[in-house]
């Protein structure tokens, strides 16, 4: 403020530098902090077929031509860009089949081979119809080919269940000991959240043997976008019943939406059950462990989980959360510190170093032009006469 070659729009300016500078920090470090994934279920509702068709149409091509302006001294040459004229085109666009999935309030498409339609169509009655033209990619027109598309619907409400991985934040997992979970020994054998690679197929039974996984994905499919909820079963051959502890602990809790139905067995015998996760209910999940007891462990108990849930289940309010404070790590507070070094530094020596003072204009000849590097010098140094 009191330097004389610092003007008022450069103390502006690296006012402006160091807010912006620490806002993008804050935001990286509580964006690493607090993002998450969780996994949405859905069914396809139809598949399209889009054949191989020719588009025709026109480009403008143009010349570039030189010009002069100007007379004697002041005469100069300049070239322009002028239209010429229109080029006739073609575009073969590639045959394709996509796949169209619904997951309540949110849709994707995803594109498919001619084996997965056919095996598509076939399932939902070899019922195709005509769903329009296809459009354009250049503003032209049909030259060739098919240009209709082809849908297959779905007349025999055949099941294809589907998953997608939707992001949300997460602030538990920012402050995962405000809520009591404990450290997981490094021995115990519990399992990684199933991320779900293949859409089509889930990873949703860890350690389960005897449910059918085609069907227990289709229960999911069904309760998905009416009651928000992504039903996970994780069995363990083993009789610590900690396991389903360990296992709460491992995943902090589990997903904003996610319901996980965990058992210890040995051999066809239930010995005990744990059902943890995110709802406003907690009798859904006592119920469902009261299933997970009662009912031996096979595809016949899907309907019983279902039922329980569709009647029971109401997904945790997260807007409740938004109390917790994120702590920043250590390294966001020394990345911070290093960025403002560089930035600081470097900003306010360019405001120093360059020709533009509080008087809003350029300084003398000896400041800038061929006397640059000594003027700098004795600005920031002082004159010879007056340094010690």
């Amino acid at each position: 403020m009191c330097n004389k070659r610092v003007n008022w729009q450069e103390w502006l300016g690296g006012t402006a530098v160091a807010f912006v500078i620490a806002g993008i920090m804050h935001g990286i470090a509580v964006f690493n902090m607090t993002d998450d994934i969780e996994t949405w279920s859905g069914r396809i509702t139809h598949a399209c077929h889009f054949p191989q068709w020719v588009e025709e149409y026109k480009v403008a091509i143009y010349k570039t031509e030189t010009y002069t302006t100007g007379t004697g001294k002041n005469r100069q040459t300049h070239t322009r860009r002028v239209f010429s004229h229109y080029e006739t085109r073609h575009d073969t666009h590639s045959e394709h089949w996509i796949a169209y999935l619904s997951f309540g309030t949110y849709s994707e498409e995803k594109s498919i081979d001619l084996r997965s339609f056919n095996e598509i169509k076939s399932n939902f009655g070899n019922v195709i119809e005509n769903d329009g033209k296809q459009s354009s990619h250049h503003g032209g027109h049909f030259d060739g080919g098919d240009n209709n598309i082809y849908k297959a619907v779905n007349k025999t409400d055949y099941v294809y269940p589907v998953t997608t991985i939707r992001r949300f934040e997460n602030r538990i997992k920012a402050a995962p000991t405000l809520f009591s979970f404990a450290k997981v020994p490094t021995n115990a054998p519990v399992y990684n959240w199933p991320e779900n690679p293949n859409w089509m197929h889930s990873d949703r039974l860890l350690g389960v043997v005897g449910v059918n996984p085609l069907e227990f994905d289709r229960m999911n499919a069904r309760l998905g976008p009416h009651k928000r909820v992504n039903v996970i079963m994780v069995g363990f051959n083993s009789a610590d019943s900690m396991l389903g502890k360990w296992q709460e602990a491992k995943w902090i809790g589990s997903k904003k939406n996610d319901i996980v139905l965990c058992y210890g067995f040995q051999g066809t015998n239930v010995l005990w059950s744990y059902v943890f996760g995110w709802t406003e209910q907690a009798i859904c999940k006592r119920n469902l462990e009261t299933i997970l007891l009662t009912k031996p462990i096979n595809t016949d108990i899907l309907p019983a989980i279902e039922k329980e849930i569709k009647a029971t289940y109401i997904i945790k309010d997260w807007s409740k959360f938004d109390y917790i404070t994120i702590e920043p790590p250590r390294w966001a507070f020394i990345t911070l510190i290093i960025l403002m070094v560089l930035t600081q530094g470097g900003f306010w020596v360019w405001s120093i170093m360059n020709p533009f003072t509080k008087d809003d204009g350029i300084d003398d000849y000896e400041n800038f032009g061929g006397g640059y590097g000594r003027g700098k010098m004795n600005m920031l140094f002082g004159s010879p006469k007056n340094r010690r």
